[in-house]
């Protein structure tokens, strides 16, 4: 499992206090989530001017980080990993993107090569399921309808493997959208001026529980609370097969990576 956090604001904003100050802050929680850190950055929520900064490495102990704290926007998609699908790599670190989208996974998809049709969809760079469950939501991608797409692949996803979390953020440039599915939370908190999302509470503010098969809509021109609707329905959420996965949490660093590849390694050979 890994640690997911988004933030839209009505002006360009600094989370540095969420990411290294807050009572929980990202940095602490990446003692645990070691296996690298990335972080999207949208100054203006037009999606023109994504920043990405991604390194393999875990965030408390990277300077880089430190340095990215200082990088002001209006939509954030933030990732501290924890391997359990793909080895230690910078092209299995999240969030990944495709021109203006941005994409951060929570949880294993077990089977997950099934994911795609390949010759429909592009070829994800790295063997992790995150990415490739990016690559099923953007193989045929109408900007003009995010939720029906995002309704589409996390139905596929449920359909076609066993999984131990669906949890995203998913940005388009213009908004965020956050799903819940699976053993992991996800909450909300609206401030002055402010929407964030996040998979631990990150301060000791009041923050809300995201129930099952609930997407959020975060909208920095609407702040006062997340646009919320149910993607699949209680019929398909009790057919789906949600599993534990990380059946070696004792495991980090190197050794995390190692296993998480051999993992990776063995779905894909079970699907050929």
């Amino acid at each position: 499992m890994c640690r997911v956090f988004g933030c839209v604001s009505a002006e360009p904003v600094s989370i540095r206090h969420e990411l290294l100050e807050a009572e929980n802050p990202i940095i602490r929680q990446s003692e645990d989530h070691d296996s690298g850190w990335g972080m999207a950055v949208y100054e203006r929520p037009d999606g023109s001017d994504l920043k990405l900064v991604r390194f393999p490495e875990a965030a408390y102990n990277d300077g880089s980080f430190l340095t990215a704290t200082s990088m002001r926007g209006r939509i954030f998609n933030v990732h501290v990993r924890r391997a359990t699908m793909g080895g230690l790599a910078l092209e299995n670190t999240h969030p990944f993107t495709l021109g203006t989208y941005s994409f951060s996974h929570n949880g294993t998809v077990v089977r997950y090569p099934r994911l795609l049709d390949h010759e429909r969809a592009g070829a994800p760079l790295g063997d992790t399921d995150s990415e490739h469950l990016f690559h099923l939501l953007m193989s045929g991608y109408d900007p003009a309808d995010p939720v029906a797409c995002l309704r589409r692949a996390v139905r596929t996803a449920v359909e076609r493997s066993p999984f131990s979390g669906l949890n995203f953020l998913f940005c388009d440039g213009e908004r965020l959208f956050a799903y819940k599915l699976g053993l992991f939370d996800l909450h909300w908190l609206a401030r002055p001026g402010q929407l964030l999302v996040a998979s631990e509470n990150v301060t000791d503010e009041r923050w809300h529980r995201v129930q099952q098969d609930v997407l959020l809509v975060l909208d920095p021109d609407d702040l006062d609370e997340p646009h919320a609707e149910r993607l699949l329905g209680d019929e398909l959420v009790a057919r789906a097969e949600i599993r534990k996965v990380d059946l070696e949490p004792h495991l980090r660093g190197e050794a995390r990576g190692a296993a998480a590849a051999e993992r990776a390694r063995a779905a894909a050979t079970v699907s050929e």
